[in-house]
């Protein structure tokens, strides 16, 4: 499986900055796991970015690790007083390529 191909669904549907913290940590333990060699970059994450948790190198190439909505989860809802699903967007980290770093 490519880095990119690795998403670590850490948290709900709501963001929270414990969720952010871990999410770092699985998707690098998911990374090595799959074989690749990841090197994480201390203190090389965009404070402007609230979606960048950092960087890492996997096998020479700069990727950003990145978290948000992106992976579907199923919501039970009872607020009407009836049992329902649906569909929602739950936050999950995963791997971009930092072309800048070329």
């Amino acid at each position: 499986m490519d880095p990119v191909q690795i998403f670590a669904r850490v948290g709900g549907v709501t963001y929270r900055s414990m969720d952010a913290d871990r999410a770092f940590e699985v998707w690098v333990h998911l990374a090595r796991s799959a074989g690749w060699d990841v090197v994480e970059i201390p203190a090389d994450s965009m404070a402007d970015d609230p979606t960048d948790l950092g960087a890492v190198m996997v096998e020479g190439i700069k990727y950003r690790i990145r978290f948000s909505p992106r992976v579907r989860r199923l919501l039970a809802d009872d607020s009407t007083g009836h049992l329902s699903y649906r569909d929602a967007l739950g936050f999950a980290a995963w791997a971009e390529p930092d072309l800048s770093a070329n």
